[in-house]
């Protein structure tokens, strides 16, 4: 198990880029994520999550990967960004499409997810709370969107 609490923080990775960081209590980095910007024309891309350290437990890496993508859609439209896309894969579909609120469609073995940032923030916001937990969902659905995304 990580050192709880859990907590996103965004590091800076240049001009057209940064990075979104989940550390544990103990300080530790133990989710990361790189989000691709064109601030002028408005768009984000949320890249390649990663989850370190086996030593988590299923709802800890779901709880990481939310507090992921919170801090994305905060920082993002801190920058002004307007539109978001992400490409995952399948196995997480569920998951962020849940957080999200978006439809994917399939894209080269992977689900693809477009939508407007306000809308997907709104949402994101209704359904976890600052935690990562998410909200209003069965303690079943929950449990099995956590072994999805582990």
């Amino acid at each position: 198990m990580w050192d709880e609490p859990l907590a996103a923080r965004v590091d800076d990775a240049g001009e057209y880029a940064f990075d979104v960081v989940v550390a544990e209590g103990g300080g530790r980095d133990v989710a990361r994520v790189r989000c691709a910007i064109n601030a002028s024309a408005g768009c984000g891309v949320f890249g390649e999550m990663e989850i370190g350290g086996a030593d988590a437990s299923a709802r800890q890496r779901l709880r990481a990967l939310v507090l992921l993508i919170r801090e994305a859609l905060r920082h993002g439209a801190a920058l002004g960004i307007t539109d978001v896309a992400a490409d995952v894969p399948p196995r997480f579909a569920a998951m962020v499409s849940r957080v999200s609120g978006m439809t994917p469609t399939t894209s080269g073995g992977h689900m693809r997810f477009r939508g407007v940032l306000y809308a997907v923030r709104t949402r994101a916001l209704d359904e976890t709370d600052a935690n990562g937990d998410l909200v209003r969902v069965l303690p079943g659905d929950r449990d099995a969107l956590a072994q999805a995304v582990s």
